[in-house]
C-alpha cells in the first residue's frame, strides 16, 4: 500500500471534536485493524471493550469514540469523533483515492463501439469492451475490461463498471451507479409455461431501472422484466451473489446482504434490510423499513417497521424463542417417555 496522507489531510476530512497526544511521523501510510495496526498507520476504536488491545497497539493515529476511556502514548494522536466507524471510513475514501486512480478519458483501441453509441468524451472504456448500437455512456463513467453495454442501454454520469459486466439491452442505470465485476443486469426473467409435456419459454421483453447511487456487488443477477421494467431505487445495495427476478420493484436505500434470492414481482418497501441467505417467495410485498435477519424466507406480505426471522416469516423474538426450543426437543421427549412410563406403572 504505497499511500502517504498529511495530517492537515486528515483533519480536514475528519470532523472530530477534540485531540489528544501528538503524532509522532510524517505522515499516515494506511489504514489497520487495531491489533494489526503499525507505526504509521491508523485504525479506530468504538467502546471501551478494545481497551486492553487499544493499550497494546501500535497505531500512530487513531480515531476512537468520545466516551472511550484511554490515553494517548508518546508519538501516538488520538482522534475525539461521535462515530468512529464513518470517521474511519471517510479515510478509507482518501486511500481508495490515492490507490485507484481514475483511469484517463477515451476508448481503448481493442474496445467495440457502435457506431449509433454515443459515449461522452469524458468516459473511459477499457479493452475488449462492447458497446451496442444505441447505448448511451454519460460523462466521466468509467467502463473495465471485457463488459458489455447492451443495445438501447443508457448509464448517466460517474458511474463505475468493473470487468466482465454485463448490462443487457434496454437497461438504464442513474448517476452514480457502481457494479462490481462480473454481474449481469438485464439477463431474461425465468419465465416458462408447462404445455403438452414440455416446459414453453416466456418471452422476457420488460427492462430493468437502476436509481442514482446504487451500488451492485460482483456476480450479483438482476432479471429483466417479463414486460415492464425490473426496479431498484435510488442509494440501494447490494452485495455480492444475489439473485432479483423479474419485474421486483425494490425500493431507495435498502440492503440486500450476500446470496439473498428474491422471486419474480417481489416488492420492497424504502429501506427494508435483508440479511444473508434470505429471501422472498415473490408476488409478495415487504413493508418499509423491515429487517429480515439470515435465512428468513418470507411466503407472504411482510409489514413494514418489524424484525423477522425463521422460515416461513415470523417476528424475530417468536423465531428466536422457537430456536431455543428446538434445542431442547431431544431433553422434552426423553422427559416425556418418561412421565409416560411412570402413568402406565400407575
Amino acid at each position: 500500500m504505497d499511500v502517504s496522507l498529511s495530517l492537515n489531510t486528515i483533519l480536514d476530512r475528519v470532523t472530530y471534536s477534540s485531540y489528544e497526544g501528538e503524532l509522532g511521523v510524517r505522515a499516515i501510510t494506511g489504514v489497520s485493524s487495531l491489533t494489526e495496526a503499525q507505526t504509521g498507520e491508523a485504525c479506530f476504536v468504538s467502546s471501551n471493550k478494545y481497551a486492553r488491545e487499544l493499550e497494546a497497539s501500535k497505531a500512530s493515529l487513531v480515531i476512537l469514540g468520545e466516551d472511550v476511556e484511554a490515553s494517548p502514548k508518546e508519538g501516538q494522536l488520538f482522534l475525539r469523533v461521535e462515530h468512529p466507524s464513518i470517521e474511519i471510513a471517510k479515510l478509507c475514501e482518501l486511500i481508495e483515492r490515492a490507490m485507484w486512480v481514475k483511469p484517463a478519458p477515451g476508448i481503448h483501441r481493442m474496445a467495440e463501439i457502435a457506431d449509433s453509441a454515443e459515449i461522452d468524451p469524458s468516459a473511459s472504456i477499457a479493452a475488449f469492451v462492447t458497446i451496442g448500437e444505441g447505448a448511451v455512456v454519460g460523462p466521466r463513467c468509467v467502463i473495465g475490461s471485457g463488459s458489455r453495454i447492451g443495445e438501447n442501454c443508457r448509464l448517466g454520469e460517474d458511474c463505475w463498471l468493473g470487468a466482465n459486466v454485463s448490462i443487457e439491452r434496454d437497461s438504464v442505470l442513474g448517476k452514480r451507479v457502481r457494479i462490481h465485476a462480473s454481474t449481469v443486469i438485464g439477463a431474461d426473467g425465468f419465465g416458462y409455461e408447462f404445455e403438452a409435456g414440455r416446459h414453453r419459454k416466456v418471452p422476457q421483453i420488460g427492462s430493468v431501472l437502476i436509481g442514482d447511487d446504487v451500488e451492485i456487488g460482483a456476480n450479483t443477477t438482476i432479471d429483466r422484466g417479463r414486460f415492464g421494467p425490473t426496479r431498484i431505487g435510488e442509494g440501494t445495495k447490494i452485495d455480492n451473489l444475489v439473485q432479483v427476478g423479474h419485474n421486483c420493484d425494490i425500493g431507495k436505500h435498502c440492503i440486500l446482504c450476500a446470496q439473498v434470492g428474491l422471486a419474480g414481482s417481489t416488492t420492497l418497501g424504502n429501506y427494508v434490510v435483508m440479511g444473508a441467505r434470505s429471501g422472498a417467495a415473490g408476488h409478495l410485498t415487504i413493508g418499509d423499513g423491515a429487517q429480515l435477519s439470515g435465512e428468513c424466507v418470507a411466503y407472504a406480505d411482510v409489514q413494514g417497521g418489524g424484525k423477522y426471522g425463521g422460515s416461513p416469516a415470523v417476528s424475530l423474538i417468536a423465531h428466536q424463542r422457537i430456536t431455543v426450543l428446538r434445542r431442547r426437543l431431544p431433553d422434552l421427549f426423553r422427559r416425556l417417555k418418561r412421565v409416560e412410563a411412570q402413568l402406565l406403572q400407575d
